[in-house]
């Protein structure tokens, strides 16, 4: 059904296209659904993606390449620039602690003039600008000019070199950086400071180094001090003007972002970053300066002067990606074609071919891949389709003529699943020759048999009304038996509930017995205990009799002193004889009642054995007794369902007395049919020789199966 719906909206879609009704988006819907369009798209999306992908990874890393190597770059030259500033600040402050450690300056016996001597050499000779010394009140030795609120002079007095910023000079002409040292007495390091001397370097020595450091055509270099204000600068005029970003961005938001990085700076931080000043977006690399007054340096340069290369390499990639891709269209679209045109036409023949059309000739290919294949298997398919099924109608129309003999006239193009078709014609035709003889045999019988059964449904007809009288008396008969089972049952059901009763009376018997058995047990146990006493009594008479014995030989001994004790032990020795006596009388008292105890013990056994004899046999008669009542009331029950079935017999009877004249009757008309449906079959042609047909066409189509696999 999906077939038939795909192929009927493909007809109805080239109908719509022959009448020129298709939109342009119609159109490229069913370019983009047929094998053509979905290569090429898929190819031409695959090759668009990459190269696009491609030139967008190559354009991001070279443009990454080149921020990298610009970072490393800038941030080495501010690392260099750096050392260079420390290192002519580090060689003035030298000069001025050397100059500070000349004993002549210090000592009190060298005159002015020999000191200005001495210090204008060392400033020619180091190409400074002038130097100058200072007492320990700040005065100038040479000029009397005071300097004694200066940092550089306080510094000095306390053991210190110092480094000032750039000092606009009095005439507002020059900048000046003064670098001083203590002067100490005698010239020795770490005695007594007795005054200053500094020297003034060529104004423009920062400014000589920020010029000398340069990035690119268009960069620039400059020094802030801790709060931010311009020291050194090509533009000297910003140092004069204490040119400072950071103060300038609080009213000025554009300058934010280089605010931002001037402020890590000043904190003493190595970095880089961006920024746009004056409507140009810049790149700068900072570093802090050793040994100086927190100062820091920053390398600056536009993006512009080093992005060209970038950009000439992103337009190259993207001209490169886009000749690409048009090269790729022209390949793709003629192996589409190539591929897709002769699948198409194959396919536009099968559909034509599930639509009915086995006449329309089959496209011809010229190319030699698979298509050429395909193009041949089609050919095959639809001459195959064709002559198997003109095949199959001829044979299905001579069936309809009621034609069985007929043999299939192509036999040699039933190879394959296709050798199924053949096979279920050939037994279809033999199944329904087959089928159309039995039919003659049994229309035969049924004539035969059906005479037959109208003469035994008059017998049966006969019996059947004796069986009903016999049934009658034997519903009877049971009737009487069911009412004695009855009654025996009733009987059984009152015997049993006695003979349980009697059965509990003889248990309730046997518990007193066992209760009075223990009893005798307890009183024997008793007795034991009894004698046990007596025992311990007639030895405590034994030893008192030995105990009187003893007195009297020691009232013996005593002679008159023991005349009364004598008395007394013999006292004791007659009451010990007649506690023997009694504890003798006793034993023999208590013997006889054990005997009699026992004697009891054993009667109450006896007793109790014989009464659970009797118990077991009443016990057995009630399981008898109920086994009984048992039995009478299943056979009760049975005798009710033997009455129940025989008046289902009863009725069952009566009803085929009633079929059996039925059957009489049916089975003349039954007759007459046979007859009838014997002059049909007559009407088919069969072939003399089914099987013999059969087995040649057998081995044809084995032959034939064996040359398509050769």
């Amino acid at each position: 059904m999906r077939n038939e719906k795909g192929t009927n909206q493909s007809a109805g879609q080239e109908a719509k296209s022959r009448n020129g009704k298709l939109s342009i988006r119609e159109m490229k819907r069913l370019y983009h659904e047929t094998i053509k369009g979905k290569i090429t798209m898929s190819v031409l999306a695959l090759v668009i993606i990459s190269l696009s992908l491609l030139g967008i990874i190559t354009s991001v890393l070279n443009s990454h390449s080149t921020n990298t190597t610009l970072k490393r770059s800038m941030e080495a030259t501010a690392r260099v620039s750096a050392e260079r500033v420390e290192w002519e600040i580090t060689s003035y402050r030298n000069l001025a602690e050397d100059l500070g450690l000349t004993a002549r300056l210090s000592s009190d016996e060298a005159g002015v003039e020999e000191k200005r001597t001495l210090v204008d050499e060392r400033v020619e000779v180091n190409g400074l600008v002038r130097g100058d010394i200072l007492d320990s009140k700040g005065i100038s030795i040479f000029s009397g000019e005071s300097h004694a609120d200066t940092d550089y002079f306080q510094a000095a007095m306390l053991g210190a070199s110092f480094v000032t910023e750039p000092i606009i000079s009095e005439d507002q002409s020059s900048l000046e950086v003064i670098i001083a040292a203590p002067l100490w007495k005698g010239g020795v390091h770490g005695t007594e400071v007795v005054g200053t001397v500094y020297l003034v370097p060529e104004e423009n020595f920062l400014n000589d180094i920020m010029v000398a450091t340069n990035i690119s055509a268009n960069g620039s270099a400059y020094m802030v001090d801790c709060e931010g204000n311009v020291i050194a600068h090509k533009d000297s005029e910003l140092v004069k003007a204490k040119d400072n970003s950071i103060l300038e961005a609080e009213t000025n938001a554009g300058l934010k972002p280089l605010a931002k990085l001037e402020k890590k700076m000043i904190a003493g931080e190595t970095g880089f970053g961006t920024y746009r000043y004056g409507g140009v977006k810049k790149v700068m690399a900072f570093t802090s300066i050793e040994n100086s007054n927190d100062w820091s340096i920053a390398i600056t340069a536009p993006t512009s002067d080093f992005n060209g290369e970038t950009i000439a390499g992103i337009i190259i990639t993207i001209l490169i990606v886009i000749i690409s891709i048009g090269v790729a269209v022209f390949m793709v679209r003629r192996l589409a074609d190539n591929i897709g045109t002769p699948i198409h036409l194959c396919a536009k023949r099968l559909v034509a071919l599930a639509k009915g059309d086995l006449h329309t000739e089959v496209p011809e290919i010229s190319s030699r891949d698979e298509t050429l294949v395909l193009a041949n298997a089609t050919q095959n398919i639809v001459t195959d389709m064709r002559t198997i099924i003109e095949d199959v109608d001829y044979i299905l129309g001579e069936m309809s003529d009621n034609n069985f003999g007929v043999h299939s006239k192509a036999r040699e193009y039933y190879v394959g699943d296709f050798k199924g078709i053949l096979e279920a014609v050939r037994g279809i035709k033999y199944s329904l020759a087959d089928t159309i003889n039995h039919i003659k045999e049994s229309s035969d019988q049924v004539g035969l048999g059906s005479t037959q059964l109208a003469d035994g449904a008059q017998s049966m007809a006969e019996g059947a009304t004796d069986q009903a009288a016999s049934v009658q008396e034997l519903l009877a008969t049971v009737n009487d038996v069911a009412e004695q089972v009855r009654r025996n049952t009733e009987n059984a059901l009152t015997t049993n509930q006695k003979a349980m009763g009697i059965g509990e009376q003889a248990n309730a018997s046997s518990a007193y017995i066992q209760e009075m058995t223990k009893a005798m047990g307890k009183i024997s146990e008793a007795s034991q205990q009894i004698a046990n006493i007596i025992q311990t009594i007639e030895e405590i008479a034994d030893q008192t009799n030995l105990l009187s014995l003893n007195a009297s030989i020691e009232a013996a001994r005593a002679g008159e002193a023991g005349r009364g004790f004598a008395v007394v032990a013999g006292e004791i020795g007659h009451l010990a004889n007649q506690c023997t006596d009694a504890v003798e009388d006793t034993r023999k008292l208590i013997q006889a009642a054990l005997h009699e105890v026992e004697s009891g013990n054993q009667i109450a056994n006896e007793t109790a054995n014989v009464l659970q004899n009797v118990i077991e046999g009443i016990e057995e008669i009630v399981k008898a007794v109920e086994a009984v009542a048992e039995s009478c009331n299943e056979q009760n029950n049975s005798m009710q369902q033997v009455n129940e079935a025989i008046e289902i017999i009863s009725e069952v009877v009566q009803t085929n007395s009633a079929s059996a004249e039925q059957t009489s009757a049916t089975s003349e008309e039954l007759s007459a049919q046979a007859v009838e449906l014997n002059d049909m079959i007559g009407r088919f042609r069969l072939s003399d020789e089914e099987e013999g047909c059969e087995t040649e066409e057998d081995q044809e189509m084995e032959e034939i199966e064996e040359e398509a696999k050769a």
